[in-house]
Formats: C-alpha cells, sequence, structure tokens
C-alpha cells in the first residue's frame, strides 16, 4: 500500500470533526496506510490539559496504535515543547522539539515503516522539520486557517509556515482571503473549501432526540466549538428578540455562557456524539452561524453550513468574507437586527427551501473535494 503522513493540530478522535479527518478516511478507502501524527507533547500538557496529555501519552507506543482501517496514530514526547511560553516560542525551540523526542522521531518512523512515504501532508507548521527526517515523493501543505488570527498561535509560526508553502509541492487553501495573504508566496495556490460527509447526515430515518422531547416551540440549532470567534452578545440580542424561539447550543465550549443561562429559551448541550448530530439537526428548524467578522473569520470556509444543509436546514450567517464567495443558499445578514429577521424568514421558508439545501449539500461533498486532491496527485 502507499504511505501518507499527516501531521495535524488535533487528535484523530477529537470532539468534532475537521477538513482532515474526513480526508485520512479517503486516503484509507484509496489505497493509503495512514499515519495520523497528533502534537508533540509532554509534562506541560499535562499542567495545561490532562485530558490531552493522557490522550497523547496513550498514543505514544513503540508500534504505532491502530486507529481505524489503515489508519494508525502517534503522537512524539518530547524534553522541549514549543510552545507560547517565555524562551520556547522561538525557532530553535521548535527544532528541538523534534529533535529532543524519546524515542528518537526518526527511528519511530523506521520502526514503523512511514521514514519513507508517497505523501507527507502538513496542516500543522509545527511540524516543519519532519521534511528533514522523512522522505517523500510530495510534499503536500493544507492551509485551513489564518495562523495570525490566533491568540495562543506561537509568534515564530508563520515563519515555518512561510517556508512549507515555499516548499511544497501542492497547497491547499480553503478560502479566498487565504489565496490573497497568500499568494505573495506563490502564485500556485489550489482553492479546496470544506465539504460534508453525507453518509453520515443523509438517512432513512432520524431518531427524535431525548433533550428535545419537551421541546414544542420552534428552534435554533448551532453546532461547532464555541470559541472566541463566536458572538455572543448576537446571540443573546437575538434570545432576547425572539423569545419565543429555543436556541440549542452543540459543542465544546472555550468561553463563559453562563449569562445565557439566565434566560429560559437557551438550551446548552455541550458536547455530543457525532453519529448523533444529525437527529438533533433533523428536528431543529433552522441552524445558526453567528460568529464575529474579523480577520480569523474571514479566512474560514464554515464546515456546519453544508452540514446544515444536508438534511434540508436553512442557514443564517453573519457576513465574514467566505460567505460572499460560496454562493449557498444561506441568509446573509450585516447587523443584529437582520440576522434576528433572518432566522424568521429561514423558520417560515424550511419547508420550501428543503430541497434546494440538500441539493447544495450534495455537491460539496468530502468525495468531491477528494477527487480533485486525486488529479493533483
Amino acid at each position: 500500500m502507499k504511505k501518507i503522513v499527516m501531521a495535524e493540530y488535533l487528535e484523530y478522535n477529537s470532539d468534532f470533526k475537521v477538513g482532515n479527518h474526513h480526508y485520512a478516511m479517503m486516503f484509507s478507502k484509496n489505497g493509503y496506510e495512514v499515519l495520523w501524527l497528533s502534537p508533540v507533547y509532554n509534562h506541560i500538557t499535562k499542567i495545561i490539559n490532562s485530558s490531552i496529555y493522557n490522550q497523547r501519552r496513550n498514543l505514544n507506543k513503540k508500534f504505532f496504535k491502530k486507529l481505524d482501517k489503515n489508519i494508525f496514530g502517534y503522537s512524539p514526547y518530547s524534553l522541549i515543547l514549543y510552545g507560547r511560553l517565555p524562551v520556547l516560542n522561538t525557532k530553535f525551540a521548535n527544532k528541538l522539539s523534534i529533535k529532543l523526542t524519546i524515542p528518537n522521531l526518526k527511528n519511530s518512523f523506521e520502526r514503523n515503516n512511514f521514514n519513507n512515504v508517497d505523501i507527507l501532508w502538513l496542516t500543522n507548521p509545527k511540524y516543519y522539520y519532519l521534511t528533514k527526517i522523512i522522505k517523500y515523493r510530495k510534499l503536500i501543505y493544507r492551509c485551513a486557517d489564518d495562523l495570525t488570527g490566533f491568540s495562543q498561535a506561537c509568534r515564530t509560526m508563520s515563519y515555518f509556515e512561510k517556508r512549507i508553502i515555499r516548499k511544497a509541492d501542492l497547497v491547499f487553501v480553503t478560502a479566498h482571503s487565504l489565496i490573497e495573504k497568500k499568494q505573495c508566496l506563490r502564485k500556485d495556490l489550489i482553492y479546496l473549501p470544506n465539504g460534508v460527509e453525507l453518509d453520515n447526515f443523509i438517512r432513512k430515518k432520524y431518531i427524535f432526540p431525548r433533550k428535545f422531547q419537551s421541546n414544542k416551540r420552534k428552534s435554533c440549532i448551532y453546532i461547532g466549538a464555541i470559541d472566541n470567534w463566536f458572538d455572543l452578545n448576537l446571540l443573546k440580542y437575538c434570545i432576547e428578540k425572539l423569545n419565543k424561539i429555543d436556541f440549542c447550543l452543540i459543542g465544546p465550549c472555550k468561553i463563559n455562557l453562563s449569562l445565557l443561562k439566565l434566560y429560559k429559551n437557551v438550551h446548552i448541550l455541550g458536547k455530543i456524539d457525532y453519529k448523533q448530530i444529525p437527529n438533533y439537526l433533523y428536528y431543529s428548524d433552522v441552524g445558526i452561524i453567528p460568529f464575529k467578522v474579523n480577520k480569523l473569520t474571514d479566512s474560514i470556509t464554515p464546515i456546519k453550513l453544508y452540514e446544515y444543509m444536508s438534511v434540508g436546514l436553512n442557514v443564517v450567517s453573519t457576513n465574514f468574507k467566505e460567505m460572499e464567495y460560496i454562493n449557498s443558499p444561506a441568509y446573509v445578514a450585516k447587523s443584529y437586527d437582520e440576522f434576528c429577521e433572518d432566522i424568521v424568514k429561514a423558520i417560515d421558508n424550511k419547508d420550501k427551501d428543503r430541497k434546494n439545501n440538500i441539493e447544495f449539500a450534495k455537491e460539496n461533498t468530502w468525495e468531491k473535494r477528494f477527487e480533485e486532491i486525486q488529479k493533483y496527485l
């Protein structure tokens, strides 16, 4: 079989799926053995997040752990952790984080026959130095975010990203604004937006979620990470103005939502298993994307847009830049009042728009995205 190493930010079994999770599955079904390389960790990780530490420690085995059919996982333990802490936020610290792994990372690749691969797929620029220790036929970089928009990003990560972009055989970008920002480094960037896993979302039968049992009102749903890009003030405005509509939030939360708990029409459900998400969507009335409009969100293509629409839901979104290019049937609001008005319109037009939304989702699957990748391979 062919082999691919995918160097990532997240765990393979993370709380939510991003594009590379789907591409890993696509590669595994198309003749590749996949090594999903989680980030480097050490005991500082345990202080920051013990759950992540335990996950990565469980992957740090002599022989790479099998995670799925043709998919293996590994996380390197290092004496040095490249990060935002003083001294560790340097180019040299990143080099040492790869060099001082226990066991030696190069030896681990050799022991598991991943030292000479067909594709080295980099998403996480911290793994730049893999290009020095792995032999590969093609180097691919997938640029899915604007690193400068993340406050937790190391200040030198942009340096490594630039080197990777110049060195890679192929560079895929997920948003037009990323093309605008990176085209000074090279002109042959390939636009490849996110998509949807239809097999998970389109079903013959949906099961009414227990947490919706007592819900007889119209409902708005948000599914995904709730972080600093989430416009809490916008949501609060909508909750107060549309007090006869329920708002359901599903996903891992990294910001304080205590303010919302005061409202009876808000339901914060936390993490829900990926396989159960379609049931919640199907029995909702509208999907929302209440993102702030800033440098970070202007550089994303929201996966949830396609997932909402795959079950026929209308979508109401703020007007971050990529929504101008996607040409979707979504309602795109330019103000708080317009966002509220669009929620009401979207609910009223739910049945009328369902077929059109599903057809849009079918044109934007991960399978279609992977077909584009294969053309370049």
